[in-house]
């Protein structure tokens, strides 16, 4: 009665579903026609497109360029007015800051650096005839008295500052090295004195080449006075206005960073590695824009500049933005190549490469084209300079259309597709619950016949018994086995029943105990072979001794063993052998079960493990079965851990193998389903 409900509630709804898909596929083909009729709009619907994408590639340029640039003025009234000055870590403004620097009223550049002195040139300092000796036996290694007087003839003779001190400064460091440290300190006493301000040739202070020394001596007679030295010199160096066009600063501060290393902070060493790196690179960019600030400033360019307001001016090298604060004007460089390359490469990235719309970027000598969508100056920042939204290709434009076209009339197809798929896929559905419910009632019909059967026999030979129809002694115990037995098969038919229930509700458990499963096997054997399909069959067991133990469940394995006793004989004629072999294989124990019955087509082999499944040849469909043995027996298998395998031809019987791993030691556990 419940198949039945449920066939007549599937044609049900099989009406309804074809009735939804008319409703809809009739409102499909109307928005199809539509769409398509609506296509002749679509050109001037692509131009406004074309022109929205422009403006908004052009705001987008704008702003992104904008930002950072905005940001970098804010970021500097912010400082100026907070007391704290612009100058410290000019790339935490921007990242393209080449160089930060303060003039005064009179635009003379007061920080952070200072102008240098002119210096002599180091191949000239080399060249004069008594350095030169001086140096050559120095590096022969002649006698320390030779040398030092050398020096001291250099000094004597050489015309420059700068060479006299280099001469002393040589021969203090000589009298070190000879061992008359007192010597050495009255000359580096003289250096500081006649000469500490003064640089050499190459650009060093003396003063700072003298404490640089004194420190590394000091390092090897007391390395923790050395470092504390070596650190006041860095310290000090840090806090001084290096000099424009000499590096001496920044190498002295190196040598003594190298030298603290293992004796000061990690951190600290760190980080004023890094701050030296950074003011170098300042250094290295005053001296190269320098006379373009010079040269602006001295073109009439520094106009009166609102407290607080940035002026922007265009160098060669530089983009130069001006703040007067008081009566300082502070000039910040920064990259005008890198700007100018970032600009370009925003104008291209604004727009998508699917974009019909490029942007590009154009000096102020540059000839702008006649078919611009959307433009933007950038004012104030670069002066005649603008970024402009052409169509990337004309061609592209129609396209583009042409694209648009077919992609609509690709949904509308698409559409169409997918409701012709929807239908189909829900016919094939609804022919699935069709099957599964003529499934269900042939499994209603196959157990409600397996039920009748051993229940009229029961119900007979009792009523035998009742009315006293079995006259001897003989014929009643034969009425009691046959009650007996099919009280038996009763149970069996019912038991597979619940079992297959408790499995599809995922309430099956197993209790797994490690022991003989030629056991398990042989008891179930003795509980079926007196059963209506074996009796008086001839049934052949062979278990071989000496198995390994396997981890099972006693009852769910014996039902195994009976349901394939129980088909070997249902699908074999009375006279044909079943045989039962017990092995072991593969580390592990199989159990076979062969009969020489109809077989197996190959087509079903792969289905036989199905729920429901009977097969589909006609000789087994009028043998009786519920068709859910073999799918409670492969589950049972398959909770063990282990195989089962068929190997069958028709007409000529099959084979049911089952494989259980073997285990070792004493194990006990619960698998569940």
């Amino acid at each position: 009665m419940t198949a039945m409900e449920d066939a007549l509630r599937l044609k049900k709804s099989l009406r309804i579903i074809l009735l939804g898909s008319v409703m809809i596929f009739l409102p499909s083909m109307l928005l199809a026609y539509f769409g398509i009729s609506s296509i002749q709009g679509e050109e001037l619907a692509v131009f406004k497109d074309v022109k929205n994408q422009a403006d908004g590639a052009a705001n987008a340029f704008r702003n992104q360029f904008e930002r950072p640039l905005a940001s970098f003025e804010s970021s500097v009234t912010h400082r100026l007015a907070a007391g704290r000055s612009p100058l410290e870590a000019p790339q935490e403004l921007h990242p393209g800051v080449l160089v930060a620097l303060k003039l005064d009223a009179g635009l003379q550049l007061v920080a952070p650096f200072r102008a240098g002195s002119p210096l002599s040139e180091p191949v000239d300092f080399l060249f004069d005839p008594s350095v030169r000796r001086a140096l050559a036996a120095d590096r022969r290694l002649e006698a320390d008295q030779v040398v030092s007087q050398l020096y001291a003839h250099a000094e004597d003779a050489s015309r420059s500052a700068q060479v006299k001190a280099r001469m002393r400064f040589d021969r203090a460091r000589l009298a070190a090295r000879a061992g008359r440290p007192n010597a050495s300190a009255m000359l580096m006493a003289g250096v500081i004195r006649d000469f500490g301000d003064l640089r050499d040739p190459w650009g060093f202070r003396m003063e700072d080449l003298v404490e640089l020394y004194r420190a590394e001596g000091l390092m090897e007679r007391n390395p923790l006075d050395g470092a504390q030295l070596l650190r006041t010199l860095v310290d000090r160096l840090m806090d001084r206005r290096w000099a424009i066009g000499m590096g001496g600063e920044g190498a002295v501060a190196r040598r003594a960073l190298s030298l603290l290393g293992p004796f000061a902070d990690s951190e600290w060493v760190a980080a004023t590695r890094e701050r030296i790196d950074v003011r170098m690179g300042l250094l290295y960019w005053a001296e190269e824009l320098l006379p373009e600030l010079d040269a602006l400033l001295a073109g009439g360019r520094n106009f009166s500049v609102d407290k607080g307001k940035m002026r922007w001016v265009e160098g060669e090298r530089g983009l130069w933005a001006l703040n007067w604060w008081g009566d300082d004007l502070y000039a910040f460089a920064l990259d005008r190549t890198q700007l100018i390359a970032d600009a370009r490469r925003l104008a291209e990235e604004v727009s998508p490469v699917s974009s019909p719309v490029v942007g590009m970027l154009f000096a102020a000598d540059e000839d702008v084209p006649t078919d611009v969508l959307s433009r933007r100056s950038l004012v104030p920042w670069m002066l005649g300079w603008s970024m402009a939204v052409v169509p990337r290709d004309a061609q592209a434009l129609k396209d583009d259309l042409q694209s648009r076209r077919d992609r609509r009339i690709g949904i509308i197809i698409l559409a169409i597709s997918l409701i012709g798929l929807g239908a189909l896929s829900t016919g094939r559905l609804v022919r699935t619950e069709l099957d599964a419910a003529r499934v269900k009632t042939d499994f209603a019909a196959n157990v409600s016949h397996e039920l009748r059967s051993p229940i009229t026999q029961i119900r007979l030979k009792a009523e035998s018994l009742m009315l006293g129809l079995s006259d001897t002694p003989e014929e009643q115990a034969r009425d009691y086995r046959i009650i007996v037995r099919e009280s038996e098969r009763l149970s069996r038919l019912v038991d597979n029943v619940l079992d297959y229930s408790a499995i599809e509700r995922g309430a099956k458990t197993y209790a797994m105990l490690v022991g003989d499963l030629g056991e398990t096997v042989a008891s179930a054997i003795e509980t079926v072979e007196g059963s209506a399909e074996l009796v008086d069959r001839d049934l052949y067991i062979s278990i071989k001794p000496d198995l390994p133990a396997v981890a099972h469940d006693n009852d769910a394995i014996a039902q195994c063993v009976i349901n394939l006793l129980s088909n070997a004989a249902k699908y074999s004629e009375p006279e044909d052998p079943i045989r039962l072999v017990m092995r072991r294989q593969d580390d592990g124990v199989v159990v076979a079960v062969t009969d020489e019955g109809i077989g197996i087509p190959q087509t079903d082999v792969e289905q036989i493990f199905e729920p429901f499944f009977r097969g589909s040849d006609a000789s087994v469909r009028r043998r009786k079965g519920t068709g859910i043995g073999l799918a409670i027996t492969f589950y049972i298998v398959s909770a063990h851990n282990g195989t089962v395998d068929v190997v069958s031809k028709p007409g000529e019987g099959s084979t049911f193998s089952l494989w259980f791993p073997a285990m070792t030691g004493d194990s006990t556990q619960r698998q569940g389903a």
